[in-house]
């Protein structure tokens, strides 16, 4: 560092704390980092590392202190904020979004000022991957990449915005040797450029490869900053943990060759390993190392009898099926995904704690208050697990704590095979002991253990025997006694000697979808495009049917009906979709249909209708996005459940309209009737510009930065939100335009019925979800096309016709309608997964 880069602070804290309830989470924090410095924050689990994180990030409110950013004193809070004063964040759990691309990430994850125009961002990210020697191809979706290529990436676009402060969450956690390698040099190449680096790690062996000082948090308090180059690795770990801490590695006793066999896996396949034959026996820790992507989670996971394609596994003999008869056969499986995986995310700490051993604290199959309570509290103990209350989720934990929660469990359950994926990332040194200790109890006891490792130290240290896995086959099998993390990585790369033969090589391509010669133009091998395809079809095919058995349903005045009848679903179709993008749902739009309806009968008379016309329109529509904004701050500001808040709403609105129109009544002008039906050719001119407003709404969703964000924010609300997209307004904004649109849909029915009715949207409530999850849409958000919703309503109009065309019952109709239904969302459904089969088979074997 320069002497210039020295005088400049890049981060300054003062006396900044958080508390959540009773718990201190920081206190009294005050410190600085200087431009072109890489500092590293370390402390125990629940020490206030990753509080101090989602501080300087903004997502994170202190309750007391100032934070400094260069110059600009942060005052709201919030990403956006953070963001625009030049922090950039990676978080332990990361903020890429799965469904879309790596160049669409690589887009939103970069500050507005730094984006290309959104048409170059294939040929923009090409270029930046580039320069950072990322050989990713930016059209591949980011759900296809390895969890260490997709953390890479994460870094890479942090680092390429060159912020004033770049902050770094456990992010070498999930990386193997050379991926932290890459990591460490890539932290270099920021400071180099100006940035001040602050990274959280429980790896102090990366923190002396690269930190120049070293701060420390103990409980929540600022221990210090020390020189890296004055302080050793064991004072580091005596200064976090208040006390001296045995750092040493459990004794491993020499291995039997006729212990009990207790798992042996013959011929076993699944995705990206095998054929491979295995032998577990009683007393002995086995490690599973590799470079990232090689396999090692796959095989793991086909011990556990989860995703095989072929082999067998027997315990003691007894072939085993699924995994369901495994875990009763003592065979225990704990993923490396905590969030997704490992916990309950829903369930309190308790819960989570004591699922896996509810039988021993329950009498005649009632759970025992004060059992449970002794059992809770022997696990905090044994563990070291540090939490508030054991009623709280355990998202209100620390990552290592959560991965000792998970573990402890797991253990409760007294496995005789424990087959564990990275036992401790995210896990402080003496926590990281800890397991180490209990796991090799485990196997002392007469189990067998199996562990997958990124750290090749923690193999060394703690595995009795380790195989090293590349392209899915074992190509190494050493003593974990006198192996060292450099014998071990040096393994990685032997891909000529192969213990089990009978696997054809195969590389992994990180090509994008599709690509390898296909003449198809991309927009025809979309999945969005397939799905309307199917859809379209479908709704020829109900055409044709109808048709054959009365030859008027394909005529023009028919055709004209059904369009008509199309037109209101249609548009609250169209609302319905804009808030499902988002990740909510709106049940009140059909109660704002009929206050729609009813507001127009008391506007628009027979007579000159055009002005009243008008201020009906914008009547209708005001109370419409009224609407929204009421559902809007329900959900966003009160933080209620969508559903719950709009079926609030929705009787409310509902009232209202009945108390204007308690019975039907009050005639609409004929003119008006006459100008919302009338028709070119067979096509309503309402349908129509909607036809137009899809099309634009779709390129705009589709084809800009705006439309990128808002889906965004659908697929995932809180990593959009880390990313400095402002997710509550988009949401908020989403409500107001579904209630606007929904009171359109209301006029066009006015139009139709001719009268004011207060019930006459009643039965658009479900249809309004109906037809966008029929073109696509999802209920969890961030998918689907505006074009599918307008098909969804035009197929679910037909099926609304049919009763009268066929003269069936209304109920026969009814069944008919779910029954079309259900066939549309199976039929396209299934093509995809066989899609997504096809890909996973095309990039493996590429």
């Amino acid at each position: 560092m320069s002497e210039l880069r020295l005088a400049e602070l890049a981060l300054e804290t003062t006396a900044v704390s958080k508390q959540y309830g009773p718990v201190k989470a920081l206190s009294e924090m005050s410190l600085t980092v200087q431009v072109g410095e890489i500092r590293a924050l370390v402390g125990e689990n629940g020490s206030g590392k990753s509080t101090l994180v989602g501080i300087l990030s903004g997502t994170v409110i202190p309750n007391t202190g100032t934070v400094t950013v260069a110059d600009q004193r942060l005052t709201k809070h919030q990403p956006i904020e953070s963001q625009s004063a030049g922090v950039l964040t990676v978080f332990q759990d990361g903020s890429l979004l799965a469904s879309l691309t790596v160049a669409q990430n690589l887009y939103v994850g970069t500050p507005a000022a730094q984006r290309p125009k959104y048409k170059d961002i294939f040929s923009w990210a090409k270029g930046r991957l580039a320069d950072y020697d990322l050989e990713l191809d930016p059209n591949l979706k980011v759900a296809a990449l390895a969890p260490g290529d997709r953390q890479l990436l994460e870094i890479v676009r942090a680092v390429m915005a060159r912020p004033r402060l770049l902050l770094l969450d456990e992010a070498t956690s999930a990386l193997d040797a050379s991926g932290v390698d890459r990591v460490l040099e890539l932290m270099r190449r920021a400071a180099a450029h100006g940035s001040g680096v602050l990274f959280v790690t429980h790896r102090l062996s990366e923190v002396f490869r690269v930190a120049d000082a070293i701060s420390i948090l103990r409980d929540g308090r600022f221990v210090g900053t020390y020189p890296a180059a004055e302080v050793s690795p064991e004072h580091v770990v005596e200064l976090m943990a208040g006390t001296s801490v045995d750092t040493e590695f459990p004794n491993r006793e020499e291995l039997d060759p006729n212990a009990t066999e207790l798992l042996h896996a013959e011929s076993l396949a699944g995705d990206k390993f095998g054929p491979l034959s295995l032998t577990l026996r009683a007393g002995q820790i086995l490690g599973i190392a590799g470079a990232d992507g090689n396999g090692q989670g796959q095989l793991l996971r086909g011990l556990a009898t989860l995703g095989i394609s072929g082999g067998v596994v027997t315990s003691l003999g007894k072939s085993l099926s699924n995994y369901r008869q495994a875990a009763r056969d003592g065979i225990v499986f704990l993923s490396g995904d905590r969030k997704q995986e490992s916990l309950f995310q829903s369930l309190t700490i308790k819960e989570n704690m004591t699922a896996g051993v509810l039988r021993k604290i329950s009498t005649a199959g009632i759970v025992s208050g004060t059992a449970e309570r002794r059992f809770v509290r022997n696990q905090t103990k044994d563990f070291g697990i540090r939490l508030g209350s054991p009623s709280h989720l355990p998202s209100s934990l620390s990552g290592g704590n959560q991965q000792k929660i998970a573990i402890s469990r797991a253990l409760a359950t007294e496995p005789k095979v424990f087959l564990i994926d990275e036992p401790t990332q995210g896990v402080d040194v003496r926590s990281r002991m800890e397991i180490y200790r209990m796991l090799r109890a485990c196997a002392d006891a007469g189990n067998a253990v199996v562990l997958v490792s990124s750290d090749a130290s923690e193999l060394a240290g703690v595995a009795d025997r380790i195989i090293v896995m590349s392209r899915g086959r074992i190509t190494a099998d050493m003593p974990g006694a006198g192996s060292d993390e450099e014998s071990i990585v040096g393994a990685f790369a032997v891909d000529s000697r192969v213990i089990d033969t009978g696997l054809a090589p195969f590389t992994v391509s990180l090509r994008a979808e599709g690509t390898g010669g296909s003449k198809l133009p991309k927009w025809v091998r979309n999945e969005e495009t397939i799905r309307l395809g199917v859809l379209a079809l479908l709704i020829v095919t109900i055409g044709v049917l109808a048709a054959i058995q009365n030859p008027t349903f394909l005529s023009g005045l028919s055709l004209r009906n059904v369009l008509l009848i199309a037109t209101p679903l249609a548009a609250v179709a169209i609302a319905q979709y804009f808030v499902l993008l988002v990740g909510g749902i709106d049940v009140s739009v059909g109660a704002t249909m009929s206050l729609s309806v009813v507001t127009v009968s008391y506007l628009v008379q027979s007579g000159d209708i055009f002005q009243s016309f008008f201020v009906a329109v914008a009547a209708a529509l005001g109370l419409g996005v009224l609407v929204g904004l009421i559902n809007a701050w329900l959900v966003e500001k009160m933080k209620l459940s969508a559903v719950i808040a709009t079926i609030a709403t929705m009787g409310i609105v509902t009232g209202i309209a009945l108390s204007l129109r308690p019975t039907p009544g009050g005639a609409i002008g004929y003119e008006l009737m006459t100008v919302l039906m009338r028709s070119v050719g067979i096509l309503p001119v309402a349908l129509l510009g909607l036809i137009v407003a899809v099309i634009v709404g779709d390129i705009l969703l589709r084809r800009t930065g705006l439309g990128l964000r808002v889906r965004a924010v659908g697929l995932n609300g809180i990593y959009a939100n880390r990313l400095g997209i402002q997710a509550t307004a988009i949401r908020a904004g989403a409500y107001m335009l579904c209630g606007m649109l929904a009171a359109l849909g209301g006029v066009f029915l006015a139009g139709q019925i001719g009268i004011g009715d207060a019930s006459v949207g009643e039965i658009y409530t479900l249809l309004a979800i109906a037809a966008p999850v029929i073109g696509g849409a999802s209920l969890l958000g961030g998918r689907g096309t505006l074009v599918g919703a307008l098909l969804g309503s035009i197929m679910l109009a037909m099926l609304m016709t049919l009763a009268t065309v066929l003269r069936i019952s209304q109920g026969a109709n009814l069944l008919f309608i779910g029954g079309i239904t259900l066939i549309a969302l199976v039929t396209y459904v299934l093509p995809l997964k066989t899609r997504v089969s096809f890909t996973k088979a095309f990039v493996r074997h590429r």
